[in-house]
């Protein structure tokens, strides 16, 4: 599979373009399907705000807005995360670098030290920036080792025609995914534990059209029934094709990098 598919955050993360495929007809297995929604991911270089509202119960425990920018080159992408509201969060930076036939690799920078960190991608508890996203949230849909795919059924989700794939991973957890046909959009997903209770869902709750009339994911909502949190990430605005400094996605320059004037 290629590159990251964030949360279509994308990046579960509402920013992933999608486009019409000629295979929706065709017989498909389940490895085929999921490298064709890694093949809707990212072919540009992007830059977008998103904000994170994060809710416990009726309790806003988190509200951030996020500056997102993405470098994509071949089979390699960096993001960069930029908090910038509330205030406290402000400076704040995150750095993921993805590379072919290699482990992801992430970095987080804290302003009130000036220093960089290393964050363990294979950790899924780890918070990024009190948002209540993990690491598996960010990552999306990046295959892991050990991982087993399979196709068992069509379904229709909210009006639209889905294939949904069960991924066995090593852990014995299991995630279900659904899978748009139209365009191979994941639409919604579903992590169970090795006792087969729910611990993450994830779905697209609203899409626009491009003025080519493509739909774009706008808003995604994750929610944690054990903990009974709700995050939802909203696409602000986005634009593509733009010029990205190194200095941006380096790890030894990205925390401290003046990008904006």
């Amino acid at each position: 599979m290629k590159t990251l598919k964030i949360f279509g955050f994308i990046f579960c993360l509402g920013l992933t373009v999608c486009f019409l495929s000629n295979y929706a007809n065709a017989e498909l297995t389940a490895k085929e399907i999921l490298q064709k929604v890694a093949d809707q991911g990212f072919k540009d270089s992007f830059r977008a705000v998103l904000t994170i509202k994060t809710t416990k119960g009726k309790k806003t425990v988190a509200d951030q807005t996020i500056w997102v920018i993405g470098k994509v080159k071949n089979e390699n992408a960096d993001f960069f995360f930029d908090f910038e509201e509330p205030e406290e969060s402000k400076g704040l930076r995150f750095l993921l670098q993805i590379r072919e036939k290699q482990d992801p690799k992430a970095f987080m920078f804290l302003p009130s030290t000036g220093k960089t960190l290393p964050l363990a991608t294979e950790d899924p508890s780890t918070d990024i920036g009190g948002t209540g996203l993990n690491m598996d949230d960010i990552m999306g849909f990046v295959p892991k080792v050990g991982e087993t795919e399979k196709l068992i059924k069509d379904e229709t989700i909210d009006g639209q025609e889905c294939y949904v794939i069960q991924i066995s991973q090593p852990d014995q957890k299991v995630r279900t995914v659904w899978v748009r046909k139209k365009d191979f959009t994941i639409v919604k997903s579903q992590e169970l534990d090795p006792a087969g209770k729910v611990k993450r869902n994830f779905r697209v709750v609203e899409f626009f059209k491009t003025a080519e009339g493509k739909d774009y994911p706008r808003e995604e909502e994750i929610t944690v029934p054990d903990k009974n949190i709700r995050i939802v990430v909203r696409q602000e605005n986005a634009v593509f094709g733009i010029d990205i400094p190194d200095e941006l996605m380096a790890v030894e320059t990205f925390g401290q990098f003046k990008w904006r004037n």
